[in-house]
């Protein structure tokens, strides 16, 4: 009897999900997000949570990577947990039934690490892009085709005036007798002082 419960249930786990990545040989890298690849079966719950686990370290570690992912799907990117992805040996990938039951696993990863990114490839690409920038810098001066007078093309200014033509809006005097009171104004308190 324990023989033909054991056969059903090695019969029942071939066909169900199978977590193709990551494994030993693919791994994870700890820079950007990774991918998870699986497969399943018609009988095989619609979604269910990917949980990240590593039970070689203490204390051991669970993270929940993504949650209601569609098994459809077949492959899924994982972006990294709040902490970001730690280096290490010994992690798995766990299919769970959901986000509230992280023991009812319906598939897991064989063991793999994670590694650290190297940093020479950033550094390699930042020259890369540093050495083919191109720095534009304004012309220093620039000279009015019309005139033919040099002005600034960081500070543009005209000096010939004598073509512009002067506009009068009716301001002139009265701005003229507000600085003369103020004049006045300053002149009394000289005087007082």
């Amino acid at each position: 009897m324990r023989a033909v419960f054991a056969l059903l249930s090695f019969a029942a786990s071939a066909l169900a999900y199978s977590v193709i990545e990551p494994d030993a040989t693919t791994g994870w890298t700890t820079s950007g997000p990774n991918v998870v690849v699986w497969q399943m079966v018609s009988t095989d719950p619609a979604n269910f949570t990917i949980v990240l686990n590593n039970q070689n370290v203490t204390p051991a570690t669970t993270q929940v990577l993504a949650a209601l992912v569609g098994g459809s799907l077949g492959n899924v990117t994982v972006n990294p947990p709040s902490g970001g992805w730690k280096a290490g040996k010994g992690f798995r990938v766990n299919l769970v039934k959901d986000s509230q039951d992280l023991n009812s696993i319906l598939a897991q990863s064989p063991q793999f690490d994670i590694v650290a990114s190297s940093s020479s490839t950033f550094s390699t690409s930042v020259s890369a892009t540093a050495g083919s920038a191109t720095l534009t810098v304004p012309a220093s001066a620039t000279t009015d085709a019309t005139t033919g007078s040099s002005a600034s093309a960081l500070n543009p200014t005209t000096s010939d005036t004598s073509t512009s033509p002067t506009k009068s809006n009716g301001a002139s005097p009265a701005m003229a007798m507000s600085n003369g009171l103020v004049g006045a104004l300053a002149l009394l308190g000289a005087f007082l002082a």
